[in-house]
């Protein structure tokens, strides 16, 4: 039987999944949680609400929290993943975004659906009223999205947009790691890390859909393995994902 954790170390927090022995007593891994009793996790919080996932382009969500978003789902939350523009190869990335969503068991909204179009085309009223817009609609409990680490304009844009809708209703707010089709070294310091290692797979699965942007190139995935890996170490689990608080309210 497992049973969730959410534990603070060293100031950061971790989103932990430990195991117990099973009813029929056949021995399960983490000894200390097998005489402790377990606690929620955090993200169960969002059972039954709805989450929002902003990304600026196809694939950027994926690429940051894809393992968290299978997690929230299989959970129990009500998860929509928007993207705010599709910048080539349009039909292609269109569907490939409809795909991944559905293997991570998310609902997705295509802000701009019909045109191949960059972030940074809008004016800055516009994309921050299409944040709003999806504030209003959706009245999430909590919206993750890009950090400002980020090397790409579009990306910091988004964020830019997203906190500026906080001015609108209360939520969680979450900044996930910075995403590139390439490995790069940007500096991104999380203070929480979800352990991903039962949704790993979904995340993987996910980004590979997205064909156009790695397969088609030559560009390989298994950096991000690495990533998540790393993080993984950080919490003692196989894979992690890592996340910026930016506001969270605790009860």
């Amino acid at each position: 039987m497992t049973m969730e954790t959410g534990t603070m170390k060293n100031g950061r927090l971790s989103l932990k999944r430990g195991c117990v022995d099973s009813i029929d007593g056949t021995s399960a891994r983490g000894a200390e949680a097998a005489v402790r009793p377990g606690r929620p996790h955090i993200l169960s919080k969002y059972v039954g609400q709805t989450v929002l996932a902003i990304g600026a382009h196809p694939d950027d969500l994926e690429l940051g929290i894809g393992g968290t978003l299978a997690k929230l789902t299989r959970a129990g939350a009500n998860v929509t993943m928007a993207v705010v523009s599709i910048p080539n190869h349009l039909r292609s990335r269109r569907e490939e975004a409809k795909k991944a969503a559905k293997i991570l068991g998310c609902d997705i909204r295509l802000l701009t659906p019909n045109k191949c179009s960059r972030v940074e085309d809008m004016k800055t009223h516009e994309l921050v009223g299409l944040m709003d817009e999806l504030v209003r609609e959706f009245k999430p409990a909590a919206m993750f999205t890009h950090c400002l680490a980020n090397l790409h304009l579009d990306h910091k844009l988004v964020y830019d947009a997203c906190m500026s809708s906080q001015r609108l209703r209360y939520f969680d707010l979450y900044c996930y790691s910075p995403t590139s089709c390439h490995s790069v070294n940007v500096a991104f310091h999380p203070q929480a890390f979800v352990d991903i290692s039962d949704t790993f797979q979904i995340k993987m699965d996910a980004i590979r859909t997205h064909s156009s942007q790695f397969a088609a190139r030559g560009l390989g995935t298994e950096h991000y393995k690495d990533a998540v890996t790393l993080y993984g170490r950080y919490i003692g689990v196989d894979y992690a994902e890592g996340l910026e608080i930016m506001r969270l309210r605790l009860t």
